[in-house]
């Protein structure tokens, strides 16, 4: 009966007034964004389902990338606040996940983490020269001078812009020209380059111009094939 009597005793302590913190969703895919068109934004939104006050005490990212801001004041019971996630795709091109981690104070649960993620379009897409499936920074590359017994070196970067992954198979150069191709295929919104280096520009010289063309053969279906080109000129000893 005594053991009775203490249960009943138990149960009518009212438990810990506490807060709860309950987001509306607590993650987002922005899908694909452009890198031109800077950052993107969202705004998680939470409630205090609880039944006492709680407080946002640390917010912070996983990267310098993603900046949050938040509701810093004491959120009520049945009140809500936010969490604003902006990323920078600014030289991010490509797929990208990232995390935010959320403390609060007074609260169950008292951690949350927050991800976002999506894909970026690079710039190239917008701004380059496109060629099939490939949007280039330039087709026609200044090199720049050389005098006797240097190179001239130069790249190109590109873009993939299509739907699919484009293979670079081989580029063709006449001799005593390297070029330095990717040994994989270039994913979609992906970037690449091609390196290229004259080891002796003046066998290439013609009234000491230097003219290089370049074969480019893809695995692109809407152009296989793409022309390229690298300029330099002599100059006398330094």
């Amino acid at each position: 009966m005594r053991l009775f009597v203490l249960t009943l005793a138990l149960l009518a302590i009212p438990a810990s007034a506490q807060g709860r913190l309950a987001f509306e969703a607590e993650a987002l895919d922005f899908g694909r964004i452009a890198e031109v068109e800077g950052p993107v934004t969202h705004t998680f939104r939470f409630t205090n389902a609880g039944d006492a006050p709680l407080r946002l005490v640390s917010v912070q990212a996983a990267c310098g990338c993603t900046t949050p801001t938040w509701t810093d004041a004491e959120v009520a019971p049945g009140a809500a606040g936010v969490v604003q996630v902006a990323y920078d795709p600014a030289g991010r091109p490509g797929a990208f996940e990232k995390a935010v981690f959320v403390q609060a104070s007074g609260a169950e649960p008292a951690a949350v983490t927050l991800r976002i993620e999506g894909i970026v379009q690079p710039a190239l897409a917008q701004r380059g020269v496109p060629m099939g499936a490939f949007a280039f920074n330039h087709t026609e590359a200044d090199a720049g001078e050389a005098a006797p017994g240097e190179r001239l070196q130069t790249a190109f970067q590109y873009a993939n812009v299509g739907d699919r992954p484009v293979r670079v198979e081989r580029v063709d150069a006449p001799d005593g020209v390297e070029v330095t191709l990717p040994n994989r295929p270039v994913f979609p919104d992906g970037l690449a380059g091609l390196f290229v280096s004259i080891d002796d520009p003046a066998a290439l010289a013609v009234d000491g111009v230097v003219t290089v063309d370049l074969t480019m053969h893809t695995t692109d279906a809407a152009m296989p094939v793409k022309r390229l080109r690298v300029t330099g000129r002599l100059i006398e000893a330094r």
